[in-house]
């Protein structure tokens, strides 16, 4: 799949009606609008962030879908905005392996 997010313009995850939400990183990463179920992604902080800023939309039904779609669809700015919510979701929480290495590194030099 993250080799056909390039082509997408939005992305339905699924999982989130059953136990737990699946990777929304990598459609997030190429600016998708991702749509998922309402259920059960509240334990995801990704998704929390994403909802929270409209890069995401978590529904309950087709009809929800439908009308989250319609309205994206239907408004650039809206779709543009949710798209810029998500690339920015991730530029802003990139840099963990550095992170990790120079703490690493700064472990192994007091030892």
């Amino acid at each position: 799949l993250s080799k056909l997010y390039q082509y997408g313009k939005y992305a339905y995850i699924g999982g989130a009606f059953g136990k737990g939400l699946h990777n929304i990183l990598e459609p997030a990463a190429f600016g998708l609008p991702l749509f998922f179920g309402n259920v059960n992604y509240q334990k995801f902080i990704e998704a929390e962030a994403l909802v929270d800023t409209s890069g995401a939309f978590a529904i309950g039904n087709s009809k929800e879908l439908y009308q989250g779609y319609s309205k994206l669809e239907n408004d650039e700015n809206s779709y543009q905005s949710a798209s810029r919510a998500c690339a920015d979701y991730i530029q802003k929480n990139t840099g963990a392996t550095e992170i990790i290495l120079e703490y690493v590194h700064h472990e192994l030099q007091l030892g």
